[in-house]
């Protein structure tokens, strides 16, 4: 494989062999495994212009009810994302904060709340590369690339200098309430509106008591549980057109990459949708760029498409987006960084350039790939392991042996397993844990790590064992969380 596992992009000595191997790869992933007993419904569409896929795992005497919540949720979800996010509907809630009277205060709704609160953290870590407010800014821009329209700089000019977040809106979080600071003010949030309503319909479903669940919404898509087959719901990354293949692009794309969901959210975006014709045929993108303070275009030598797996769809929504504006990797790179251990935790990036099928994506130290991981067990020896002890330890060492093949004795000397993990009152220490995400938790190594090696003073303790015992703390939770072990931390 010619994916990169570092942040920083590997640019591959064949591209085109690259690409053959990873779409191999990838579909593999993808292929139907054993059926189990399980049922699934599903169901798709198009909403809004933009298609949509829902599937629903659950027992089979249960399908006839799941259908209808299902589709309740859904109505729920359409309705919403019209009336209030949809600012092509004039009578939608965004569309009628932008023709307030100028000061004017209107009380947020929920929804509209909790995606101005994405909007603002989003623009703020971007460096305000992500931006709703230029609205006014893109209409401009797009009427300019009409036949013989002339390009209006100075009302350019003037617009970009008022139409960003801080300039064209008081937004009062604690009060839930927004205002219009002039009267060109208008939002468009076409950006994060996607994602908010597919975190709305999983969690709705979720709530009604549907664990297992896959939506997608125009490249947007979020799974909880796992897929009818009882494994982890696999979301294959498309490779983006070539710039000659932009205007006629293929049917059936090949994947650079599959990735699986773990109660989590991916988003894709790239420099090849809703793409619009102008001046000498230049092809051009609804995005605008404050690089270039222009709309986006497709490039050869940048960032073409950048996907985002998080625990929102939200977040992952606009921050793909404000990756794909960044238009280079080590940006990206130190922009997601930053949202590793915070409550909507960024898990993962994909982000592609065409020229030498340059890949980057997110690689978290001392962790196991799935590939590495299938290698390394198909290069061991048939083993039988004998494990002395049934405590926690000693159980986890036995199921990962029993994993990879081997034969496993495990030795006990009480008449119950569990050993002192068993019998202590404390709990298991870790960082980074989606637990403590959820709960707005900062957490970072440097205290466990402090904490752990103070536990030791007197004894044996070796930093760089403290360091892999810190580094791998999240993983061993989420480790034991999957065998179904009740954890609270």
């Amino acid at each position: 494989m010619a994916d990169g596992r570092s942040s920083a992009s590997v640019v591959a000595v064949d591209p085109e062999k690259a690409a053959r191997e990873r779409d191999a790869a990838a579909r593999a992933l993808l292929q139907d495994g054993p059926v189990q007993s399980l049922m699934q419904y599903m169901t798709k569409g198009l909403e809004l212009t933009v298609p949509y896929t829902l599937k629903v795992v659950v027992d089979a005497d249960k399908l006839g009810r799941a259908k209808e919540v299902a589709d309740q949720v859904l109505l729920s979800a359409w309705s919403l994302a019209d009336t209030v996010l949809n600012n092509y509907n004039p009578n939608s809630e965004v569309s009628h904060i932008g023709k307030l009277p100028v000061g004017q205060q209107h009380t947020m709704s929920a929804p509209l709340k909790r995606v101005l609160a994405c909007c603002q953290r989003v623009f703020n870590s971007s460096g305000g590369s992500f931006d709703p407010a230029v609205a006014p800014i893109l209409d401009v821009l797009r009427a300019a690339l009409k036949p013989g329209a002339p390009v209006p700089q100075e009302e350019l000019k003037s617009l970009m200098s008022v139409c960003t977040m801080p300039n064209s809106f008081l937004i009062d979080m604690d009060a839930g309430t927004i205002a219009r600071k002039h009267d060109k003010a208008r939002m468009d949030l076409g950006g994060v509106s996607k994602g908010y309503i597919v975190d709305y319909v999983v969690e709705k479903l979720n709530a009604a008591g549907y664990d297992n669940v896959f939506f997608e919404w125009g490249g947007d898509c979020r799974a909880s549980g796992t897929n009818a087959r009882n494994t982890p719901w696999m979301v294959g990354i498309v490779r983006p057109p070539s710039l000659e293949e932009l205007k006629n692009p293929p049917q059936d794309p090949p994947f650079i990459r599959v990735i699986a969901l773990d109660n989590e959210a991916l988003a894709t975006s790239g420099d090849y949708e809703n793409l619009t014709e102008g001046p000498q045929q230049r092809l051009y993108t609804s995005i605008f760029d404050w690089k270039t303070r222009s709309l986006l275009m497709p490039s050869q030598t940048e960032l073409a498409q950048v996907s985002v797996k998080c625990y929102s769809a939200m977040y992952a929504d606009a921050l793909a987006t404000a990756s794909l504006i960044q238009r280079d990797p080590v940006k990206v790179r130190y922009m997601l960084d930053r949202w590793r251990y915070v409550r909507d935790t960024v898990k993962d990036y994909t982000a592609y350039i065409r020229e030498n099928e340059c890949v980057a994506r997110m690689f978290e130290v001392a962790t196991e790939s799935a590939e590495m991981r299938k290698n390394r067990i198909a290069g061991s020896l048939p083993a039988r392991v004998i494990v002395v002890g049934g405590g926690l330890a000693g159980q986890s060492a036995a199921i990962e042996a029993a994993n990879c093949g081997a034969q496993v004795f495990l030795i006990e000397k009480e008449s119950k397993l569990g050993g002192n993990s068993a019998k202590a009152t404390s709990g298991i220490n870790a960082w980074g844990t989606r637990a403590q995400a959820k709960a707005s938790i900062m957490d970072g190594g440097k205290y466990f790590e402090r904490d752990t090696f103070k536990s030791g003073i007197g004894g044996n303790t070796d930093p760089s064992l403290v360091k892999v015992l810190s580094v791998k703390s999240a993983d061993a939770i989420r480790w034991l969380t999957c065998l179904g072990v009740p954890l609270t931390v």
